[in-house]
């Protein structure tokens, strides 16, 4: 429970040493002492005291803790004041977490994100020379957007403000743009008789940044004349005629409606008020404020005014809220974030009553994170002290598998800022997501499963606490896959070889297209897969002799990847049929001729053809054409039994012929 601190001593201490006039005691931090939450807030004095009263404290008080709101597993907040409570000290220190080390009280929404930066870097917060605070913040209030470009914060809205002019002195009622210009840049001193004393919140204040842009003095710098005073506190800046100040119009209505601890009752009792201001376009000035039932109350004209209204928000680490990161913490999701069907905790209708009692107007887009709608925005992490670079793009490789699709990749370069880890998309032809996943740094690898075929594009991006980095694409098809089957059968030289073939696809998408038989990288065939995904294909019937080991391939079509198997064949030696032409009878004076033919299905035999007489080769010739004339050595009186042998040759096996007998006279 947040409770009030009322001692008079710190009090009276706090207006001694800071000259502030407290008119009630502030609102605690967490107490007692060692009550910590899980989610801290630090940053913005403008929305600190009606974010103490969404975390259920006590706030001027007032209890809100039947109102509190809490993420679905119960986890709050616990949101740390700007400065001091009841002291109104700028240098004091906080403690977040049990164990934590202390640090500077962050004093505004600048200071705010700085600390939530330093938290997700490990930087030392205030300015690098402080302390290490890593972890021990969570989210940021701010009253204005990010001064840093980048993706590593996202601002998230919570309610619409405004910043109004706080004055003294009547003539002082009505503004332009044009004065105020004039009176902070130093060359406007004196309005309607009285001299100006400007003032400023401190710097950091979002307030301040907000106020110098409206007024067109982002870049020019402040008038020697114009006094630096706490964010929000009419009571330390109002204290003569001609003084103003910028100021939260939520802030002055909470305040002077006795919602939120009071800093400028006393001030708007001694004449104190917000000023009418002639808004850009228009021919008459606006009040801020109007009253409702006696109370003070927003006017909807001038919070809608795109100069002088301004969202204000919830600063959020990027990829905390983001459900695909492996960073996502839903606790603060459920709190902050509107997205879809799932409505932010603190755009309920409890929450949105509480905002409202603090002087600000709600939006339908509380909570919102669609960055197109121009109502969230994103920046880069802020007063770093290391540098605030991202990753380059790692090293991919692809491995396009059965409706699936395998990554794989190496580290980019270190950076200062150690990588975190990787997020992996896979988008579609037309450029919808079909998958996006985060994985921790370690992972160098990641698989989809189960894609339909078609073209897809896969990206691999690098994250470090500042943001992504550069992007390592691929872009094909995937497609199902196709197995290739083929089968031989020994095969006689000379006759034609078959090779078998059946292709299946997957997911039944029948295979189609041709098939190539190579035996080393010489083409022997190829064939058109008919119906069923078969074909028998007839190769060359002069393959040489041997086992062959035939590839088989099947180059895929639209829908199926291509596929390839290896297969024996074997091939061997033709048979050969050997007859012999020869006289019956010849003289033993002369010489007899014999002619040989041999044959062999599918090739013409070459070699040599030798004639015996029992064992006794008595003449030889030589085939061509498949035949050859020998002539034999004179023969002895007598009968001569002989017959031809055929040799045989790389192609063709050897082969006896039949036995025939000659006479010689």
């Amino acid at each position: 429970m947040r409770n009030l601190r009322s001692s008079a001593a710190l009090v009276a201490a706090a207006v001694v040493a800071g000259g502030l006039a407290l008119a009630t005691p502030a609102i605690a931090d967490p107490t007692p002492a060692g009550t910590f939450r899980q989610l801290v807030g630090v940053g913005s004095d403008t929305t600190q005291d009606v974010v103490n009263a969404l975390a259920g404290d006590t706030v001027n008080g007032t209890s809100y803790s039947a109102t509190a709101v809490k993420s679905a597993n119960g986890s709050r907040i616990a949101s740390y004041d700007a400065i001091e409570p009841g002291t109104g000290s700028t240098a004091s220190t906080i403690i977040t977490r049990s164990g934590g080390a202390p640090f500077a009280r962050p004093n505004g929404s600048g200071n705010g994100q700085k600390a939530l930066s330093a938290s997700l870097t490990g930087d030392k917060f205030p300015a690098g020379t402080g302390t290490v605070i890593k972890g021990q913040v969570d989210f940021a209030r701010s009253s204005g957007g990010p001064s840093t470009t980048g993706t590593a914060l996202t601002y998230v809205p919570m309610a619409r403000d405004a910043v109004g002019v706080a004055v003294k002195g009547s003539g002082l009622d009505s503004l332009t743009k044009q004065q105020l210009f004039e009176i902070y840049s130093g060359s406007l001193k004196e309005l309607n008789g009285q001299t100006l004393h400007p003032k400023i919140p401190q710097d950091g204040s979002g307030t301040r940044k907000f106020f110098l842009a409206a007024i067109g003095m982002s870049t020019t710098p402040l008038g020697a004349n114009v006094q630096v005073v706490q964010e929000n506190q009419a009571n330390t800046a109002l204290t003569e005629d001609g003084a103003l100040v910028p100021f939260s119009v939520g802030s002055w209505i909470a305040q002077n409606n006795g919602v939120a601890p009071d800093y400028s009752k006393a001030a708007a009792a001694a004449g104190g008020h917000l000023a009418s201001i002639t808004l850009p376009g228009d021919d008459g000035a606006t009040s801020p404020v109007t009253t409702v039932n006696g109370k003070l109350a927003p006017v909807q004209a001038y919070y809608e005014n795109s100069t002088f209204g301004r969202d204000v928000y919830n600063v959020l680490p990027s990829r905390a809220i983001d459900p695909t990161s492996v960073f996502f913490d839903k606790d603060l999701y459920d709190i902050f974030v509107t997205s879809g069907s799932h409505t932010a905790k603190l755009a309920s209708e409890s929450a949105e009553k509480v905002i409202s009692a603090f002087g600000f107007v709600n939006e339908p887009y509380n909570g919102s994170v669609n960055l197109q709608a121009k109502h969230a925005l994103q920046g880069g992490l802020e007063g770093l002290s290391s540098s605030n670079t991202v990753p380059a793009a790692p090293v991919l490789k692809t491995t396009v598998g059965d409706a699936g699709l395998k990554l794989s990749w190496t580290a980019p370069a270190a950076t200062p800022l150690a990588l975190t880890d990787y997020r992996v998309t896979l988008t579609d032809a037309d450029g919808g997501v079909v998958a996006a996943k985060d994985v921790p740094a370690t992972t160098r690898t990641y698989s989809f499963t189960g894609l339909t075929s078609g073209t897809y594009t896969a990206t691999v991006t690098g994250y470090n606490i500042v943001g992504a980095g550069a992007d390592a694409t691929w872009k094909g098809s995937v497609k199902y896959a196709s197995t290739t089957k083929a089968t031989t059968a020994t095969t006689v030289y000379g006759r034609t070889p078959k090779v078998s073939v059946a292709v299946t696809g997957t997911h039944g998408v029948k295979a189609t297209g041709k098939v190539t038989v190579k035996d080393g990288t010489t083409v022997v065939g190829t064939g058109t897969l008919d119906s069923s995904g078969k074909v028998s294909i007839g190769l060359s019937n002069h393959l040489k002799v041997a086992t062959h080991t035939l590839s088989v391939s099947y180059p895929g079509t639209s829908r199926l990847n291509a596929s390839s198997t290896l297969v024996s064949l074997k091939i061997t030696k033709a048979s050969a049929a050997v007859s012999a032409s020869h006289p019956t009878s010849v003289s033993h004076t002369a010489r007899g001729k014999v002619t040989v033919k041999v044959t062999a299905t599918g090739t013409t035999p070459g070699g040599t053809v030798r004639i015996y007489q029992g064992s006794k080769v008595i003449a030889t010739g030589t085939l061509g054409g498949g035949h050859v004339t020998i002539t034999l050595p004179k023969l002895s009186k007598g009968k001569h039994t002989l017959h031809a042998f055929y040799v045989g040759s790389s192609t063709v096996n050897s082969k006896t012929g039949a036995n025939f007998t000659i006479t010689s006279k």
